[in-house]
């Protein structure tokens, strides 16, 4: 994710914050301070709010590390500050694996505070006085946090679709019908539950404005996406190989490329030497290579050189996931390490809306 700092890869895998995370500490410290606290009292609070990310560091992790139990990756994980994200590759298709997945980061905050309470316990610093709970001091630091790890899981658990709860409900309503009538019915309910969200934060918290916002974006690029894999699925990328374009040479000068853009519909071209492939150029990259060199510059010179290519036999949802993920437009296909076709973002959308109007 742009703008986001590596924090490090526990078991391999990226941990990144985003820079929008200040905001939250930000808002932490303007808080205090209309309180009046002093500094000791707002170092304890700021310390508290990294607390609750490290605890959902590891409920992300968590769904991570299921998730690779059922040969599914994690990108990275990325801390914003409505939370923790992780990036699987895909949820699993089988709803029991789904909802082991889905039930893994709640059950890390129910395992955290299940140890701060016995620690507590044994500590006897279990103490329940209401005045207790007025600020963030070193005695009741440990205390609150359990309380933080409780209502974490509490709210993950609510069957607002893409949360965790949400998945939950989907996993289990697609034991009974099929993942695109649970993913429907899913993310209307998510969206429900957003609205009243939405409402509670206008009068409790604005933050929960944002996250209502985005359990309604996510609950619907999600039934999306489910939507596409399920009409993609049983397909390759031979089924959309485009054959008809025009390789350029990396010796050509950026001028032809120029004459090709504007006689035909073609604006992403394929630069290949010696029967391999060597670069991509897009409309994009013509411009700003006109910007910076003469007509007779070298396709060489502004050409991308990292090429994502996909064998011939590759799943038409897997490949077109990943293009969407990597916001690749175009990929060469390949069979028998030799090029066979192209296949573009536009043709794969234009193939799913020709799909779905045939199963209509």
């Amino acid at each position: 994710m742009k703008y986001a700092v590596e924090l490090g890869k526990p078991f391999g895998i990226r941990v990144s914050v985003h820079w929008t995370f200040l905001l939250i500490i930000a808002w932490v410290v303007f808080i205090d301070l209309q309180q009046g606290l002093n500094l000791s009292q707002i170092a304890y609070s700021v310390l508290f709010v990294l607390s609750i990310f490290v605890c959902v560091v590891l409920h992300e992790l968590s769904h991570s590390l299921m998730a690779r139990r059922y040969g599914i990756n994690t990108r990275g994980i990325t801390l914003l500050p409505i939370g923790g994200v992780a990036d699987l590759e895909r949820m699993p298709d089988d709803p029991r694996q789904e909802l082991a997945v889905s039930l893994a980061g709640p059950l890390m905050n129910v395992a955290i505070a299940l140890l701060l309470w016995i620690f507590l316990s044994v500590a006897g610093a279990m103490k329940l006085e209401p005045g207790n709970f007025q600020e963030i001091t070193h005695s009741n630091f440990l205390m609150i946090l359990m309380f933080a790890n409780i209502m974490l899981a509490v709210f993950n658990l609510v069957p607002a679709f893409p949360l965790d709860g949400g998945r939950v409900f989907r996993s289990l309503l697609a034991l009974k019908m099929s993942r695109d009538d649970a993913t429907y019915v899913a993310m209307n309910i998510g969206k429900v539950f957003a609205f009243f969200i939405a409402i509670w934060g206008i009068y409790a918290n604005p933050f929960l404005i944002f996250i209502a916002i985005f359990i309604y974006i996510g609950a619907q690029r999600e039934y999306e996406m489910v939507k596409y894999t399920s009409v993609l699925s049983g397909y390759t990328v031979n089924d959309v190989l485009m054959h008809e374009y025009t390789p350029l040479h990396p010796d050509d000068p950026i001028k032809r490329a120029v004459d090709i853009l504007l006689d035909g519909p073609e604006q992403r071209f394929i630069v290949v030497e010696d029967d391999r492939v060597k670069g991509i150029l897009t409309r994009n990259d013509i411009i700003q290579g006109l910007m910076q060199y003469d007509q007779e510059t070298e396709v060489r010179r502004i050409m991308n050189t990292q090429v994502t290519t996909f064998p011939a036999d590759t799943s038409l949802e897997k490949a077109y996931e990943q293009m969407r993920n990597q916001q690749i437009t175009m990929a060469p296909v390949m069979k028998n390490e030799q090029l066979a076709g192209l296949i573009d973002l536009d043709n794969i959308n234009e193939f799913l809306m020709v799909r779905r109007a045939m199963r209509r």
